[in-house]
């Protein structure tokens, strides 16, 4: 996170557009990040190309229609072997010829039949080309029809996916927001603090001029003031890592100058309007546990497909082609003929023995809808493990708050005392710093279990998915 926050900054400094700044709430941040954060555009990415392949899908079982020509240059025609007499007169017919012959006496001259004789054809031209169109339907297909109930539970899918991601930016961003706030919320109690230790200086200076202090004493209230300075300075720092992280949360421009408009009094008021402790556990409204159940679903519909590879795959086709032969290329001479070639037909097709493949490909099926169905019962228990933790923190983190903040009114009452004390003369200037820096301190510490009980309302938000 550190890494993360240190390049968000190198780039906002890189960066030398100026901007205008930008008022947010939460709320309107939230908003505001499910249109442009990173993970909701890939998220909104998958859901288009799952439909995609939806519309793909369907489209394999509809009409499909191919242009095709091919051309031939018989350097060498097929040469086709073939008995002698293959093409010889029957007998019969030899026979009355002979007769002819005698009565005539005009002699055949034919050669006489030579039954181990070979005579070498060849066919055809040598320049032959079709240039035709073929068109194809399904008909039968249980593997199609499968396939696209899957394709569609997927599609469906990405919507549960998007909705997961969409409550994982909320948080996000709500602890992002938090953050700001608590980061720049320190800035201001250091700045305070830095100021009495300041003030402690000075009168340490001035008693160490009258005699009243050593000067150990100066060094030591000087090296608190230099501590200080370094925290404020580092807190400064992490104040404006934050603001750029809130900004990577939500999709903006590292440039982009960001104002909150809600403090930490507006969200403590909004989170002690809602009553998140008495909300019931419902895993079937989590999105992540939709998602994986439409996975389980997958893998149920594969079980079927791989059943389905058993049975006929029947498909219509027609084909209409012109095929042209020539002894030379003249292919393009209107005065040639070409011939026609037409025919239409089904086509049938169905495994008869795999030698168990296909069975074994069914098992395998089955193995993966039981992993399926093991993660969703494992995602369920974790939902709810989570959810209880949750539960659990919030509750601890609003006693802390309460707490906290009776610390804080104590030590505002020691304070006022105090004053009052120096004011009449009771107490001196020192314990009034002693009591304005343990009146600081009780200050932060409110700070962090607010931090800590805003956090913490997220969480159980996200638990639930109840996102206001």
């Amino acid at each position: 996170m550190k890494h993360l926050m240190t390049a968000l900054m190198l780039a906002a400094g890189l960066v030398g557009t100026a901007q205008e700044a930008v008022n947010l709430s939460l709320k309107e941040a939230q908003e505001l990040a499910l249109k442009n954060a990173f993970a909701m555009q890939y998220a909104l990415l998958d859901q288009q190309v799952a439909e995609r392949d939806v519309k793909e899908l369907t489209a394999t079982g509809l009409p499909q229609l191919s242009l095709e020509a091919d051309y031939s240059n018989f350097i060498d025609l097929p040469t086709q072997v073939v008995p002698a007499d293959a093409f010889g007169f029957p007998d019969y017919l030899t026979e009355f010829l002979g007769g002819v012959a005698v009565a005539t006496g005009v002699p055949l001259n034919a050669p006489a039949p030579d039954g181990d004789g070979l005579s070498e054809l060849q066919f055809g031209n040598q320049h032959t080309a079709n240039v035709g169109v073929q068109a194809s339907q399904l008909v039968f297909s249980g593997s199609y029809f499968v396939g696209l109930q899957a394709a569609r539970l997927y599609a469906d899918s990405r919507s549960q996916a998007i909705e997961r991601t969409a409550d994982e930016v909320r948080k996000a961003v709500a602890d992002a927001y938090v953050t700001v706030l608590g980061a720049e919320a320190n800035v201001a109690v250091l700045e305070e603090a830095l100021e009495v230790v300041r003030e402690s200086r000075t009168e340490m200076e001035a008693m160490l001029g009258a005699g009243f202090v050593d000067a150990m004493m100066v060094d030591q209230i000087a090296l608190a003031v230099m501590d200080l300075e370094q925290d404020l300075a580092y807190a400064q720092t992490q104040a404006q890592l934050t603001r750029s992280l809130l900004r990577f949360q939500i999709g903006l421009n590292p440039a982009t100058p960001i104002a909150l408009k809600d403090t930490f009094d507006d969200l403590l008021a909004a989170e002690s309007g809602t009553d998140l402790l008495s909300r019931s556990f419902q895993p079937s409204a989590l999105p992540g546990l939709q998602e994986q159940q439409a996975y389980v679903g997958l893998a149920e519909l594969d079980v079927k497909n791989q059943r389905a590879a058993g049975l006929p795959t029947i498909a219509a086709f027609y084909t209409f082609q012109k095929n042209a032969q020539r002894p030379e290329f003249n292919l393009f001479q209107s005065d040639q003929s070409w011939y026609n070639v037409q025919l239409a037909g089904l086509n049938f097709s169905m495994p008869l023995w795999t030698s168990l493949g296909g069975q074994q490909r069914v098992e395998k099926a089955r193995l993966e809808l039981v992993r399926a169905e093991t993660g969703y019962r494992q995602m369920e228990a974790a939902a709810q493990l989570e959810f209880e933790a949750a539960r659990a923190e919030f509750a601890d983190a609003k006693s802390r708050v309460n707490n906290r903040t009776r610390a804080v009114e104590l030590a505002q009452s020691i304070y006022n005392r105090t004053e009052r004390g120096v004011n009449a003369g009771m107490n001196s200037s020192f314990e009034l710093n002693d009591a304005r820096s343990k009146l600081l301190e009780a200050q932060g510490g409110l700070i962090g279990a607010q931090m800590a009980l805003l956090n913490a309302q997220s969480r159980l938000q996200s638990a639930l998915s109840e996102f206001e």
